[in-house]
Order: structure tokens, then C-alpha cells, then sequence
């Protein structure tokens, strides 16, 4: 018999029967290596393992016993490699990001956890949590060279400290306290109409307020893509925020699965649509900024486009339509963002 075996693509041998059983047992052939009889004319493959014990020649003349054989293979390991307590103490693994992002992301939930136990404190530590890893998404995504990690930080709280107190406060006073209660009317056309005027456009306005401020700067002339990135960053605060709201407000009026599932989503697929639709905004700002005489028009797209998206969302909820303009939202920033440079002079030649 001359066995010829395969694995992962390449052929070896051929090898007698002697040898292959040899090799078998030392380990240099494995059981589940495929083989066949190059002597044998249209020979199929199969397990070498099977082959050899088809040919009546034994693998091993001398198997050992699987606990003696066990204890052999502990025995024959380096225990500096197995236990490497010298390695860790060194500390050199402090400088491995790899390794520090992941028990970061890994462990971060239990411990905030640990930490804060079943209290409010424990809701804004996972909430941050999931803003972290919707922070690195978005930057991984969209990052540009002008991306910086202090405007960043200062988008992010803003929003979820400023620019939500003051939404807090105009919704107790007319005429939004009046059109508010209108986004929980029966009325579907009453519903819509509250979910835009009052719901969608205002808070529109307090995402996007931070982004209004950031083009303006003095000195500072920022691509589209990175105002859409910081956009992005002040939707997440929003989102997050609201999250938090409402994962110790209504949320905990559900039964234990309804709520559960609610919670997920209040961390997760919301916030990221914050996210999207204050990019929407954040890209019709960031060319009120480049093209100065179309500012004004330019700033209504920025509020209405994405407030009219995020009433239509509210008032559906998760039917097709509804989910529908989430995924339209997603279609139109990412079309937005490709088409930068027409856009640019288009508002240049108009």
C-alpha cells in the first residue's frame, strides 16, 4: 500500500503502511488527515485512521493507558509557560491594548455592576457602557483627521446635561406644554402632529444645539463628515439619557419581559438612531457654516428633515413603517455623506 495524505491542500507521501502507522502514533500524522492508496487506481479518500485500521496493522503496539498517558503530556509541559507568573508580574502586559480593551468591554457591565449594585447609579454606568462601545463604532466608521477626543466628550455631555435640562424646562411651559400632550392622543393625526411639532422639532433642536455653536467657532472650518461625526456623539447623549429616563420610569410599569426587552433597546437600537438623525442635522449645519448665504434654508432642512423622520418612527413604533424610516434614516445619511462634494457645489453655483 502506498498512502498518500492530505490536509489543508497539500499532499504528502506516499507512505507504506509501517511508516503512516509510525507517524500516526507519533503524532506528525493526525487520525482525521485524509488518505488514500496511491496504488489503487480511482482510490477515494477517508480517515487515515480508518485506512490504517482497514489495512489489519495496528496504530500503536503500545498504547498506553489514557490516565498514565495524561499525566505523561502534564508532566513534559513547562510550567513557566502554563502558569506564567513571572510574565504577569513584569507587567508588560499592561502595555497590550488588545488585551486592555477587551476586559474592558468584557468586564465593565459586571463591575459597574459590583459596584453600584440594583441602584440608579448602576442604569448610568451600563448606560455609559453602551455609549462607550457606540462611541468606538461610530469612530471606527466615520472617524476623520479632525475628529478630536475633547469635542467629542464636550458633545456627548452637553447634550445629555444643557441641552436636555433646557428641553425639560420649555415642556412645562406654553406652547409646549400644551403641544405635548398631543404626541399621546388617540387621534392619529393628532399623535403625528405632537410627534413632530412638539416632540421631533424640539428635541432636534436640543441635539443639534451643541453642533450650531461648533461650526461657528472662530478660525475653525470643519468637513461635513466631522460634523456629521460630532452629530453623531450629540444624538448618543440624548439617546442615552432618554434611555436612562425611561428604563426607571415607564419601563418598570411593564411586566418582567416587555420590560426586559424594552431596556435592551432603550441602550442599544435608540440611541443609535439618535445618533442618526442628529448626523442628518448635523450635515445640513456643517454646510450653513461653508456656504454662508444659504444658512438660513439650510438650518430649517436641519431640523425638519430629521424631526419629521423621528415623528414618523414615534408614531409607528416597531410595525414596517415605522422601522422603515429608521432604515431610511440610515439610507439617507450615508447617501448624505456621498454626495459631499456635489452638494458643496450645488449650494456654491445656486
Amino acid at each position: 500500500m502506498k498512502i498518500l495524505v492530505e490536509r489543508n491542500g497539500q499532499v504528502f507521501g506516499p507512505y507504506s503502511e509501517l511508516v503512516a502507522a509510525q507517524y500516526l502514533d507519533q503524532g506528525q500524522l493526525m487520525p482525521q488527515d485524509l488518505a488514500r492508496d496511491d496504488a489503487v487506481t480511482g482510490s477515494s479518500w477517508t480517515a487515515l485512521s480508518k485506512l490504517i485500521a482497514g489495512s489489519g496493522l495496528p496504530i500503536s503496539a503500545s498504547s498506553p493507558n489514557v490516565v498514565g498517558k495524561a499525566l505523561q503530556d502534564l508532566r513534559s509541559f513547562d510550567i513557566r509557560l502554563i502558569f506564567p507568573w513571572l510574565e504577569i508580574k513584569s507587567l508588560r502586559w499592561i502595555s497590550d491594548r488588545k488585551l486592555l480593551y477587551l476586559a474592558l468591554i468584557g468586564l465593565a457591565p459586571a463591575t459597574a455592576l459590583a459596584i453600584a449594585g440594583a441602584s440608579s447609579v448602576a442604569y448610568w454606568g451600563i448606560a455609559l457602557y453602551f455609549s462607550a462601545l457606540w462611541a468606538l463604532f461610530f469612530y471606527y466608521l466615520f472617524k476623520t483627521p479632525q475628529v478630536k477626543t475633547p469635542l467629542c466628550f464636550l458633545c456627548f455631555f452637553f447634550t445629555g446635561i444643557v441641552s436636555i435640562a433646557v428641553l425639560l424646562v420649555l415642556q412645562q411651559i406654553p406652547p409646549w406644554s400644551l403641544l405635548y400632550p398631543l404626541a399621546n392622543s388617540a387621534n392619529f393625526i393628532s399623535r403625528a402632529l405632537g410627534m413632530f411639532v412638539a416632540v421631533g422639532i424640539n428635541e432636534e433642536i436640543c441635539k443639534a444645539a451643541i453642533i450650531f455653536w461648533l461650526v461657528r467657532r472662530p478660525g475653525s472650518i470643519l468637513a461635513p463628515q466631522t460634523v456629521v461625526f460630532y452629530g453623531m456623539i450629540s444624538g448618543l447623549g440624548f439617546g442615552i439619557y432618554e434611555g436612562v429616563a425611561y428604563q426607571q420610569t415607564l419601563n418598570r410599569a411593564q411586566g418582567v419581559d416587555a420590560a426586559y426587552f424594552l431596556n435592551i433597546a432603550r441602550l442599544t437600537s435608540l440611541p443609535f438612531l439618535h445618533a442618526i438623525w442628529t448626523g442628518i442635522a448635523a450635515y445640513f449645519i456643517s454646510f450653513s457654516a461653508l456656504v454662508p448665504k444659504k444658512k438660513q434654508g439650510l438650518w430649517i432642512l436641519a431640523i425638519v428633515m430629521p424631526a419629521a423622520l423621528h415623528a414618523i418612527y414615534n408614531t409607528f413604533g416597531w410595525n414596517i413603517i415605522g422601522l422603515g424610516s429608521g432604515f431610511f434614516s440610515v439610507v439617507l445619511l450615508m447617501t448624505y455623506l456621498s454626495n459631499c462634494n456635489q452638494m458643496y457645489k450645488h449650494l456654491g453655483k445656486s
